[in-house]
């Protein structure tokens, strides 16, 4: 067992950054990993972390050109046919097609797109599938390194995952556009790569819902915590419970909540509340 005190039980990039890790470390890299939560933090069993981190950057050569990613710029104002046809061309590649499924859901149509995860909180300049190129393309074996074990944020967008970099533009000395938005480049990286564990789905008649998501009373990202170890697989199943369910789930030691918010034209994730 080798604690990963950069990946926090009670933050939503935290959980995350951990779900991403493993996805990787056990999909990718095909490795025997297993997750759990240990005083406020993940850790992780079948690996120790320099190997963790050697893996992770192994398997970022090439990620930025990955299909998942170049597909499109942005998610927004897809039509169905166009993210049709981008599934219909990764039929042979099933990570792509585990991300396609998280990005979006062409069953349910919206002023002629698709629907969206709740995690693109993306606006204005911003393109969420051509900054992640980017990300893929400068981050480091440190970043990781920061993003397991710890380390300090630097000038690199969240995307709206990390409430403590949470910016009351209102409120601050200078525009937004003239500071610098603080995140941890592995950190986001890796919260991204836990997308196929969040698949869009439809519920109802013109509704679809990002797994993992509370829609009342208020929009919020939900998740739990628990002590045994979990592969991937018992992972994804417990992913993908009704997030209503979990407190009542056996073995969930804490069960915890953000609050979806924005700052002008921008999402965001608002500092947790401990739900149990």
């Amino acid at each position: 067992m080798h604690d990963l005190p950069g990946m926090s039980a009670a933050s939503p990039i935290g959980f995350l950054a951990a779900l991403g890790m493993l996805r990787v470390l056990a999909r990718d890299c095909q490795l025997d990993v297993r997750l759990a939560w240990r005083d406020g933090h993940a850790v992780v069993d079948g690996i120790d972390p320099d190997t963790a981190i050697s893996e992770i950057t192994h398997n970022m050569a090439g990620r930025s050109q990955s299909p998942e990613f170049t597909w499109t710029d942005s998610l927004r104002g897809v039509p169905p046919e166009s993210y049709r046809n981008a599934c219909a061309e990764m039929r042979e590649d099933q990570r792509a097609l585990g991300f396609m499924a998280g990005w979006a859901t062409d069953a349910i149509v919206r002023q002629g797109s698709v629907v969206v995860t709740r995690l693109d909180m993306t606006s204005g300049q911003q393109k969420l599938l051509r900054d992640l190129r980017g990300l893929a393309e400068r981050v480091t074996p440190d970043h990781f390194h920061c993003a397991l074990l710890g380390g300090a944020y630097e000038n690199q967008t969240s995307f709206g995952l990390d409430p403590i970099a949470v910016r009351s533009h209102a409120h601050e000395p200078k525009a937004p556009t003239k500071t610098a938005p603080p995140g941890k480049p592995g950190l986001i990286w890796l919260a991204f790569e836990a997308i196929p564990l969040h698949p869009v789905v439809p519920v109802a008649a013109n509704i679809a819902k990002t797994t993992g998501w509370r829609r009342h009373p208020e929009a919020a990202y939900v998740w739990p915590i628990w002590e045994a170890f979990l592969s991937l697989q018992e992972v994804i199943l417990l992913r993908a419970l009704p997030v209503d369910r979990l407190p009542y789930r056996p073995g969930m030691t804490e069960v915890w909540s953000s609050r979806y918010g924005s700052s002008g034209k921008y999402g965001m994730l608002l500092p947790p509340l401990r739900e149990r």
